[in-house]
């Protein structure tokens, strides 16, 4: 498979530019291309697990089930905060092998050569105050985990469903029956994933620190020297949320790209488990043309969603491009990533829903004004937000208003409508507009 392939295609947009998604592609990419070949048996090839770090909503889970669907492997997801030690109450580290073997469909062989994504990783951090008390839901849990991930033959009995014959037809019962099965974890790729909430500040406490460290060795050679200190004091400045860090070469990164394994043994995590995963990445948070994208690009939007199923029942939903926008910039603005893309959605259309089935309305239109009404509304049950109804010969009027706002759009609604001016005129009873 071409690693281009990524880069190009519209339906899987994580990877448009994105340095960190495409470093994670680079490591499957290897490590996927030697599967099935014939390797010196001299040499024995390690793989390069991946420890992804990122604000909610930044696309963690979204990358590995991307990647996996294109290089066409199981994945299994496992929510760590699920996790205990063995003998205690929760789910044991090895249902994370489990889950896998049963989406490889109980193809040990496939299941072998597929990703488990272990998310939430960073609520197993070890508490500064659990010396000498047992952590069963956390560092222990940590201790479990080391062997599956750094690869060893795990042994785990599964309930297989077995289907049973009656009467000569297939098919007709299903039974569950306990099966053993060995998995060689050596090849699964696992990808460790977590917010790491309040890990960039640490970060820039710790380039602070160290900067003070260099500071306090320098001598004051010159009369001047008030004036270097003001200007070295500019080499390290920080946005309000303290994502950003400007280096000494003057370039500003994310503080996120600066974690380092120390920086997460500091948070929390075990040595042993940060030596497991060579490669560390970090997920910027999504900007507004990021969510813009998300809302109508790639395959499955969350816009063509929404007009799909609005014209289940005849009902033509139009969105302009500045609406989309100003969805984005409110989702932003929450904080709530591209999880929060939906329910703002799910605001603007909440009328929507009950006004159009069984009444006369064939379009809906949502502008940018609708968007504003929303935000006015202050999120309460958008009882009060201005969407525009359309029945089926007011498709005149339509054009006309998405046109002022939406040109492109407008263009498209014209030369559709023209050509089945009756495509979205409903078949159920009728009710007025209301």
């Amino acid at each position: 498979m071409e690693r281009e392939k990524i880069a190009d295609d519209k339906d899987e947009p994580i990877f448009s530019g994105n340095s960190e998604s495409k470093a994670g592609w680079r490591n499957l990419q290897r490590q996927f291309n030697l599967a099935g070949r014939e390797v010196d048996e001299d040499l024995e090839l390690s793989k390069s697990n991946v420890l992804v770090v990122g604000p909610s909503g930044s696309g963690k889970t979204l990358l590995a089930t991307t990647l996996a669907k294109i290089l066409n492997v199981p994945i299994a997801i496992t929510d760590c905060t699920q996790l205990t030690q063995a003998g205690y109450i929760g789910e044991d580290v090895e249902v994370c092998i489990e889950r896998l073997l049963v989406n490889a469909e109980f193809d040990v062989a496939r299941a072998e050569k597929g990703i488990i994504v272990l998310d939430e990783i960073d609520k197993l951090a070890k508490p500064a105050a659990s010396i000498g008390t047992k952590d069963v839901s956390g560092e222990g849990v940590q201790q479990s985990l080391l062997k599956i991930i750094e690869g060893h033959k795990v042994e785990i009995t599964v309930k297989r469903p077995v289907k049973h014959d009656i009467d000569g037809q297939k098919n007709q019962t299903t039974t569950k029956k306990d099966e053993v099965f060995v998995v060689d974890t050596s090849n699964i790729l696992f990808m460790i994933m977590g917010a790491f909430v309040g890990l960039d500040k640490h970060i820039v406490k710790r380039i602070e620190d160290m900067k003070k460290i260099q500071k306090a060795g320098e001598s004051v050679e010159s009369s001047n020297s008030k004036e270097v200190e003001k200007e070295r004091a500019k080499k390290f400045r920080f946005s309000n949320t303290l994502e950003q860090v400007e280096l000494d070469n003057g370039k500003k990164v994310c503080a996120l790209d600066l974690t380092t394994p120390t920086d997460l043994v500091s948070f929390g995590l075990i040595p042993e488990l940060i030596g497991r995963v060579p490669i560390i990445t970090a997920l910027q948070p999504l900007q507004r043309d990021d969510l813009f994208h998300i809302l109508k690009e790639p395959k499955n939007a969350l816009l063509d969603q929404y007009e799909y199923i609005f014209k289940q029942f005849g009902v033509r939903l139009c969105v302009t491009q500045k609406a989309l926008k100003k969805v984005a910039q409110f989702a932003l603005k929450e904080g709530t990533g591209a999880r929060g893309l939906r329910g703002i959605m799910e605001r603007l259309l909440l009328n929507v829903n009950y006004d159009c089935p069984g009444s006369n309305i064939a379009y809906v239109l949502i502008d940018e004004a609708t968007v504003d009404s929303l935000q006015e509304t202050e999120h309460s049950l958008a009882s009060q937000v201005d969407v525009k109804y359309y029945s089926g010969d007011e498709k005149d009027s339509l054009i006309r208003d998405v046109s002022e706002e939406d040109k492109k759009l407008g263009a498209m609604l014209e030369k559709e409508l023209g050509h089945s001016a009756n495509i979205h005129t409903p078949t159920i009873p009728k009710r007025s507009l209301t």
